[in-house]
């Protein structure tokens, strides 16, 4: 286990916790602009919520790789103490719940701190200390049991 190559599966771990409860709303933000648009509503609010899903994607990728990066930092040194994968799940776990209310941010000030995005981001919470919690011995390098966070960027398969 030498930590070799961990900060870019910490990064994607990152990228995951963050991407998946601020995203959503990028995209929700996107779809009511082109409406708005293209049935020829009320430009100011399409131009709004066109800044908002460019707010929210630009923050989210923002907070994801600081996210992944804490992450990462933390469970390397936390590797040299503890060695066995559930104990760098505690320690993932801890690490998730203390960087997610970067995500909370994101969505806070992507939305205009409307009470839905928020209460379902809020619920995310737990749900994403539990995805740090289960990739990171895989951040770490002691296991290598999710092929999406070991596999190289830009690498093909050998064709048959």
């Amino acid at each position: 286990m030498t930590g070799q190559g961990a900060l870019g599966r910490g990064v994607r771990v990152g990228l995951l916790m963050a991407g998946v409860p601020a995203i959503p709303w990028a995209a929700l933000a996107l779809g009511i602009a082109a409406v708005e648009f293209l049935r020829g509503g009320d430009h100011d609010f399409a131009a709004r919520d066109l800044r908002y899903a460019g707010l929210l994607t630009g923050q989210t990728l923002v907070a994801g790789v600081l996210m992944g990066s804490i992450l990462c930092g933390g469970l390397v040194l936390a590797s040299r103490a503890v060695t066995r994968a559930w104990g760098l799940s505690l320690v993932g776990a801890l690490l998730g719940a203390l960087v997610f209310p970067a995500v909370f941010v994101v969505v806070a000030v992507g939305t205009d701190a409307a009470y839905a995005p928020l209460v379902l981001t809020f619920l995310a919470w737990p749900v994403m200390t539990l995805v740090a919690a289960a990739h990171s011995a895989d951040i770490v390098g002691l296991t290598r049991r999710r092929a999406w966070l070991t596999a190289r960027l830009g690498t093909r398969a050998p064709v048959a």
